[in-house]
């Protein structure tokens, strides 16, 4: 019966698109979240610290997000799927050589762009929104689980975590881009930008009330 359920999901999981990768970072991401979890409220109850439900859900939100992440932009492409297809099948040697050197760019769309030897296509403009796009929750939840977040710790998480992930995949066989870098950085910006307004929103709500 898994087998049938999994065959079921595994064609989309190989078909490269944004909803394969997000399917085979599902899995693991709810098996993180529950282990956290657990993990999480042992250790509030052996320190015998209030539960803050809003907060724990944020951070439990911020965990799986961090999984799926990294499942999507720092391990090799398909290293779940070929995980899945060892458990269900046996298929280990598909899983091949984790670490791989990648390449370099360290040349901006927009000047190659300028300089004519590049046009902006569909392909790269769903790339650019996409690299922003997948980094908009990591710049949200950092507020939420940053103690004492301000806006130049804000600038420097958002200038070395993108740093940290294009290094890492230069050793897993994908590439360190300064487009993606560029991105990321954005996104990170991006997210903490519309966290800070909601949160302001929320304390003059308050206060109102009050």
């Amino acid at each position: 019966m898994f087998i049938e359920i999994y065959n079921f999901f595994r064609m989309e999981m190989n078909s490269s698109s944004i909803l394969g990768y997000f399917l085979q970072a599902v899995p693991i991401t709810i098996v993180v979240g529950i282990v956290y979890l657990i993990l999480r409220l042992v250790f509030l109850k052996r320190k015998n610290r209030r539960i803050v439900w809003l907060s724990e859900i944020m951070r439990l939100l911020f965990v799986c997000y961090l999984t799926g992440l990294c499942s999507l932009v720092i391990l090799p492409a398909n290293f779940w799927l070929h995980v899945y297809d060892g458990i269900f099948f046996g298929w280990w040697e598909y899983i091949g050589t984790f670490f791989k050197f990648g390449e370099i760019n360290l040349i901006p769309t927009i000047v190659k762009c300028l300089s004519g030897d590049y046009s902006l296509g569909s392909w790269v403009k769903e790339m650019i929104v996409g690299n922003i796009i997948m980094f908009i929750p990591f710049g949200f939840f950092l507020p939420f689980v940053v103690e004492k977040l301000n806006r130049k710790k804000a600038l420097i998480i958002s200038l070395v975590v993108p740093l940290v992930v294009e290094s890492l995949q230069l050793f897993v066989g994908r590439s360190l881009d300064i487009d993606d870098l560029i991105c990321n950085f954005l996104g990170i910006i991006i997210g903490f930008i519309i966290a800070g307004m909601i949160k302001k929103g929320i304390g003059t709500a308050s206060k109102q009330k009050q």
